[in-house]
């Protein structure tokens, strides 16, 4: 028995022969509970270590796949239907890359989008009961299919299930776009489709969409076995076939027709009308706030969620098919597809300035010297991701106290979270120990500082650390502008010094910068990036160099506001004109969130050693002196109290010089860190900027939109 898909996918298909096909194996199963048969419909790539994705070959599979199965249920063969993953993974999606190979072929691009819903359609018009077993990862495309089943059930401790299409370029455009807030509600279908993604990408587990309804259950056996969440999910099944277990749908909407009309004096429910416009508000508020409405994905989610509830399936479908056609073929998918293939997938993973041959040490025990905010966080790292003894230090027995008080009290959250089991936090919660005598580090592997910003205090430490340690040990320091080389250049052994800079907060911003003097030797460079990868952090590596990365780049974002600002440039006019860079907030919002005394340390630390072209602001010392807190209102100008205390001359450039000085500077900044070797290449600098500020995966990278302006030809 065969049966071809409906649409001739020959045009994209013979543009994607690199595509590694999902397939479908098929069994027919007795269904517990009942006296029918479900097909299993598994899928499945036989590729190690490489999760199912939907490209066109893996689509005509799955069609071919669906429509067997829909001739037994019409024979009445089969009563129902199940279709799982091979964990960890569910379906992660299309397949990028072969996205990316279509662009500029003669394939028709708008049969990216309708290759989806027709698959989304054959599971919708089974004519037996569906149920989707998401074994793992279930991302975009992955989780549309599953969103197409009647029922989904997955398995407890799952990560990554979500829809990040609008990060990538995309929209939930295989239906999920108008499926979703028809199942969950629309206020949480903005989290899942908006906010989630531009918000670092984050994704749902198990039980969050299981909260959510995104799941209508979860098995008690995880994917570690597998079989017996497979029985644990077709005995659920059966019961909910012979109408033993009933699945509650909270919204209880009709999922084809449309919830209203256009015209509000025709409206049905006003409650419900009154509902999606307040989610559509809040969805339109996390795009102007996240992308300053410069992404072309996102505005064009905001536009098919906000007719969704006006529109039927089938118009809703047409208009997600032409605008899947119309982002492929834009400008900012290539950006987008760079940030994700290129950066995240392949550089992070391929690191430069990695060492060649050379064994990293092992770490077995860890140093922290400090106990405040940032070494704290370090430590419940270096406990939660190694699980080796962690001592802790500081001048002060009292602030020692307080900081190991910090770190359970952050382990009994984890413990809250079910992140962690109490019998594990007690274990990590065992591992640590603090000491006012650094002579207790003598058996330590590594010891990082994070210390008072201060050379002269970072080389004592040094010092006294160098008098306590084995000669194997490794020395780093967290340092964020100071030159490594300074701190070392009394040192008996300054080849072991590294630069290891994380970001606040440490748990949630994945770069780590690892940071070369022209000491340090290969393995102290080897065991830095061994350890970053072991801590679940992407490094990437810098020659020192005040600022490294990205400080220094926006170290030249902060001296074009504050000039501007001492110029006699209104905050919100500089606000409004750096927009299309994409910063992740409006500029005088992202200085609160740094901090004014520690952007004006960076200013005045990269005026130091980088030369006058970086401008501390008079203006900037005021706010820092003043203590006003915030100093940014919510339209991207100043508050009241901030805005009394800016001292200006002149009306100062208008928006559009604005913007292009700062691309300018921008340019010249970066060109200047690859000639002087900072980083051997444009994608290092790319990757820690999206990784480390989370610069818009839309624009690509910082070089690829100053590429897009011209900035780097003006110069």
């Amino acid at each position: 028995m065969s049966t071809t898909p409906t649409t001739d996918h020959t045009p994209l298909t013979e543009h994607c022969g690199d595509e590694v096909v999902t397939q479908v194996r098929r069994e027919i199963l007795d269904l517990p509970g009942t006296e029918g048969k479900v097909a299993v419909l598994t899928l499945h790539n036989d590729a190690d270590k490489r999760p199912e994705t939907l490209g066109p070959r893996s689509i005509d599979a799955l069609l071919e796949a669906i429509g067997q199965v829909r001739e037994l249920a019409e024979e009445g063969r089969v009563q129902a239907v199940m279709i799982e993953g091979s964990a960890p993974t569910f379906a992660a999606g299309v397949d990028l890359s072969l996205v990316r190979g279509l662009r500029g072929t003669d394939a028709p691009l708008e049969m990216i989008g309708s290759m989806g819903h027709e698959f989304v359609e054959a599971i919708r018009e089974l004519p037996v009961p569906t149920l989707a077993r998401v074994t793992g990862t279930a991302l975009g495309g992955g989780l549309e299919l599953a969103l197409a089943a009647d029922y989904r059930i997955g398995h407890p401790g799952t990560r990554n299930i979500g829809l990040p299409e609008i990060r990538l370029g995309l929209f939930p455009g295989w239906a999920g776009i108008f499926d979703l807030p028809r199942l969950i509600g629309p206020e949480q279908a903005v989290t899942v489709i908006f906010e989630n993604p531009l918000n670092s990408n984050r994704t749902l587990n198990s039980e969050q969409a299981r909260e959510a309804g995104i799941l209508d259950a979860l098995t008690q056996a995880g994917a570690d076995d597998d079989a017996a969440a497979r029985a644990e999910a077709l005995a659920w099944f059966g019961e909910v076939v012979a109408g033993r277990t009933e699945v509650h749908r909270p919204e209880g909407v009709d999922p084809d027709a449309a919830l209203f009309a256009a015209d509000t004096g025709a409206q049905d429910d006003p409650a419900l009308r009154e509902r999606w416009e307040q989610a559509v508000t809040r969805a339109r508020q996390v795009v102007a706030r996240k992308t300053a409405g410069a992404s072309d994905a996102a505005n064009t989610a905001l536009e098919l969620f906000a007719a969704g509830p006006q529109q039927t399936r089938a118009d809703s479908r047409a208009a997600q098919i032409e605008a899947m056609g119309e982002l492929v073929a834009g400008d900012q998918l290539p950006s987008a597809l760079y940030a994700m293939l290129d950066l995240v997938t392949h550089r992070a993973r391929n690191p430069s300035m990695v060492p060649p041959s050379t064994e990293p040490r092992r770490i077995g025990r860890v140093g922290v010297v400090g106990a405040g905010l940032m070494a704290s966080q370090l430590a419940l790292l270096f406990l939660t991701r190694l699980q080796v003894p962690v001592m802790i230090s500081d001048v002060e027995r009292s602030r020692v106290d307080h900081g190991l008080e910090t770190i359970r009290g952050e382990l009994d959250k984890l413990v809250a979270k079910g992140r962690l089991s109490e019998e594990q936090a007690g274990q990590r919660g065992e591992l640590v120990s603090g000491t006012v005598d650094t002579s207790d580090y003598a058996d330590c592997d590594l010891v990082i500082e994070a210390v008072f910003e201060e050379t002269s205090v970072k080389k004592e430490v040094f010092a006294n650390l160098e008098r306590s340690v084995g000669e194997d040990c490794i020395l780093a320091t967290n340092t964020s502008s100071l030159l490594v080389s300074e701190m070392v250049e009394d040192l008996a052994h300054p080849e072991r010094v590294i630069g290891f800079h994380f970001f606040n907060p440490v748990a949630v911003m994945p770069l780590v910068e690892i940071v070369r003097t022209e000491h340090t030797d290969d393995q102290a460079v080897a065991t830095a990036f061994d350890l970053a990868q072991r801590l679940g952090k992407v490094a990437v590596g810098a020659r020192d160099s005040s600022g490294f990365i990205v400080n220094r780049i926006l170290g030249v974002v902060l001296s074009e506001v504050g000039r501007d600002l001492d110029e006699g440039a209104p905050a919100q006019r500089i606000s409004e004109a750096l927009r299309s860079l994409g910063l992740p907030m409006d500029a005088f919002t992202l200085i609160d969130l740094v901090g004014l005394p520690i952007g004006v340390h960076l200013l005045e630390s990269l005026r130091t050693y980088q030369g006058e072209r970086f401008h501390v602001s008079g203006n900037f010392r005021r706010l820092a002196e003043s203590k006003i807190r915030p100093i940014a209102d919510r339209s991207g100008g100043l508050t009241p109290q901030a805005q009394e205390l800016i001292e200006a001359e002149g009306e100062g450039k208008d928006a559009e010089t604005i913007r292009t000085d700062a691309e300018e500077a921008l340019a010249r900044e970066i060109t200047r860190m690859l000639e002087e070797g900072v980083v051997p290449d444009r994608a290092d600098i790319d990757l820690a900027m999206i990784l480390g500020a989370n610069w818009p995966f839309f624009n690509g990278g910082i070089t690829r939109y100053l590429d897009r302006v011209g900035a780097f030809d003006r110069i």
